[in-house]
């Protein structure tokens, strides 16, 4: 009876992680409504025919709706006497005053914009919704949407790697070009690496469980062959991933997908069949290192030398958008206002339009204030609950895909100190499916 429904859902979060990175990485208006409407279809099911009490850490539920109701928090009216007591309204009082005067109600609430606090919230539908059904799916259905996921992934990089070496024409999909670099159908190079930062642990951890498979099964010749192209299609998808992030040229990007490389060596070594297993996954480390270091260095290191990193204008960003946090604290702005409430604090040799303080954590302590720390706060926790839990368990095909899920998370989370990467809707979706494979609880008879 349960079959119809998982593989309902398991269709919507395909065509959901497909979508997500392909319609421009959901920067468009039309992409984000495409991806809502496709997150509330995938979300109904999962909630209609699914008891996530099952299939989640009571911790887990407890953060989701705290979080949810937060951000809901923003767009609830209250009466303008309450509204000008807070902090930062002061310097918006003439503007309400003057559309008062033109006959114009304006729309009180904790959010200084609450059409765009709307947004933001309706922007959290999909990431949700695939991360709950990720989390709900059994283990083999699981295991086919990492698949998917890996596939887009590589499909991106194959993107990225012909633009590369066409010099990223401005007329392949209709991206505007960005150098000599891989970016694949993303309108940031820097987002297109973060993708490829979070395929690559779990394209890692596969081949190197398809590995030990392979030695422990080298003298049944079926089962050897099986296992043997299995290692070669999960390996070739691997290096398909880093070639990607590497020339994707961006900073972070190759700094990270070197580490995630080699924290995914460490992680795996040990559990792949014994010494010999542990003695091939340092050499895999070792070349993949060295292929990473070698074609992405000189670019890299050129980038360096063309524009100091202590030069980027993301300093400056980060400057005033703390003064912007102090302003607004312990309240904030409201979600989704950055862009519009940024230009208040943004001094006149910031000649262009800023759109994202290029710090996911800065940008939600802006945004939401105390609330947003306490989200921040939170996630930790609960990730450092997630490997708790993690932790003991057998080392079967998807508890390896669960540790990449989360070398994945950690890599994510350190790119977002000098980017927005959880501020683009690709990645929050793929945020989200590591979340959900991270998260979830392990099935009754022990195969997840």
């Amino acid at each position: 009876m349960r079959n119809l429904p998982e593989t309902l859902i398991l269709i919507l979060s395909s065509i959901l992680l497909i979508a997500a990175p392909l319609l421009y990485s959901g920067k468009t208006s039309l992409a984000l409504m495409s991806l809502e409407f496709l997150g509330i279809a995938l979300l109904a099911c999962t909630v209609w025919f699914i008891p996530l009490r099952q299939h989640f850490y009571r911790p887990v539920l407890l953060f989701v709706a705290v979080g949810l109701g937060l951000t809901a928090l923003y767009l609830l009216p209250i009466p303008q006497a309450q509204w000008e007591m807070l902090p930062g309204r002061a310097f918006y009082l003439d503007v309400a005053h003057w559309l008062q005067q033109q006959h114009i109600e304006p729309n009180f609430s904790l959010s200084l914009i609450p059409d765009e606090s709307l947004v933001a919230f309706l922007s959290l539908i999909p990431p949700l919704a695939l991360s709950l059904a990720v989390g709900s799916l059994s283990a083999e259905r699981t295991k086919q949407l990492v698949i998917v996921f890996l596939g887009i992934a590589a499909l991106e990089a194959t993107i990225g790697l012909i633009q590369y070496t066409s010099n990223n024409p401005a007329f392949f999909f209709g991206i505007p070009p960005n150098g000599q670099s891989a970016q694949g159908t993303y309108l940031n190079r820097d987002h297109f690496a973060a993708l490829m930062e979070m395929a690559l642990p779990i394209s890692i951890g596969l081949t190197l469980y398809t590995l030990g498979n392979h030695q422990r099964h080298r003298d049944e010749t079926g089962a050897s062959w099986l296992t043997l192209h299995q290692t070669l299609i999960y390996g070739s998808l691997m290096l398909l991933i880093l070639l990607g992030g590497i020339f994707s040229r961006s900073r972070a990007g190759v700094f990270l997908s070197i580490v995630a490389v080699l924290l995914s060596s460490l992680t795996f070594a040990r559990h792949i069949g014994g010494k010999q297993s542990a003695g091939i996954t340092a050499v895999f480390g070792t070349i993949a290192g060295g292929i990473a270091v070698s074609i992405g260095l000189i670019p890299i290191l050129n980038r360096f030398v063309a524009q100091d990193p202590l030069e980027d204008g993301r300093w400056e960003i980060f400057k005033h958008t703390v003064e912007g946090i102090k302003t607004f604290f312990p309240l904030g702005s409201g979600p989704g206002t950055f862009p519009d409430v940024y230009r208040g604090f943004q001094p006149i040799e910031q000649m262009s339009f800023i759109n994202n303080a290029h710090n996911d954590y800065l940008e939600v302590l802006f945004e939401m204030g105390a609330a947003g720390a306490f989200i921040i706060f939170a996630f930790v926790l609960l990730y450092l609950y997630g490997w708790v839990k993690l932790w003991g368990k057998q080392w079967t095909q998807l508890h390896f895909t669960q540790n990449a899920a989360g070398i994945g998370i950690f890599i994510v989370l350190l790119h977002s100190f000098t980017d927005f990467n959880l501020h683009t809707p690709a990645n929050m979706v793929a945020f989200a499916f590591l979340c959900g494979l991270f998260f979830r609880r392990p099935e009754p008879n022990g195969k997840g």
